[in-house]
């Protein structure tokens, strides 16, 4: 017979947990407990709540300098640009320009603004060098160390260039030629690192701009009603 000591006491302890409950046998891998959150969740970078669509701008300029570093910066096409230090630096400007927007979609809330400033760097840099540029002795530096076939036509200069970019239109082989060896002789990844710069900075001051004129705006309908509120 049981004792009824001993009955009363099994009869206080808790109830075993179930063995399918504990950890999982035989290597079977467990349920994700979040599965049923992210089944729900949006694409990668889209917000359907994200109304501002600077922070989409400031995520594909971000990604063009992101191509662009991936890009040689001169005829040496066997060289990406990343590989020197301005390029590096460039690199890490388009990483954190991603990451940031990226995460300011997700939260719909801008986190990347100091990115922005930095990539004024880039952009003057690119502009400098695209002023600077010298396509004949780039040409005979290509030719000397082998990274380019004789040939090889270019434009002379920049505005050069634009006006050849034009006669191409115009269906002009020649012309066309002539700007596509410029802009091998310059390197496209200084292209597209630019041009993710330049829609950066456009969208930065595109913004002071529209902020500064909305609390303008808010601050004269203030003001108006404080009036109206004086006159009743």
């Amino acid at each position: 017979m049981t004792d009824p000591g001993t009955a009363a006491d099994l009869a206080s302890l808790e109830p075993l947990e179930p063995l399918d409950g504990g950890a999982p046998m035989g290597g079977q891998p467990s349920e994700d407990p979040l599965q049923h959150m992210r089944a729900g969740l949006p694409a990668p970078a889209f917000n359907l709540y994200c109304r501002d669509k600077s922070f989409y701008k400031f995520l594909f300029a971000g990604v063009l300098m992101f191509v662009g570093c991936m890009m040689p910066f001169s005829a040496e096409l066997a060289r990406a640009g990343y590989q020197s230090i301005a390029g590096g630096f460039y690199l890490v400007i388009a990483i954190a320009m991603i990451w940031s927007w990226w995460g300011s979609i997700a939260n719909n809330r801008p986190s990347g603004l100091k990115w922005l400033m930095f990539a004024a760097l880039p952009l003057i840099a690119v502009l400098w060098n695209l002023v600077t540029f010298d396509a004949a002795a780039a040409h005979t530096q290509a030719l000397a160390m082998g990274w380019l076939p004789t040939g090889i036509t270019h434009s002379d200069s920049f505005g050069a260039m634009f006006k050849d970019v034009f006669s191409a239109l115009a269906k002009s082989q020649e012309a066309a030629d002539r700007a596509s060896g410029f802009w091998r002789l310059f390197g496209p990844g200084q292209l597209f690192v630019g041009l993710g710069a330049l829609l950066a900075e456009l969208g930065f001051i595109g913004g002071i701009v529209g902020g500064a004129k909305k609390n303008k705006s808010d601050m004269k309908a203030k003001m108006m009603a404080a009036a109206e509120r004086k006159r009743r």
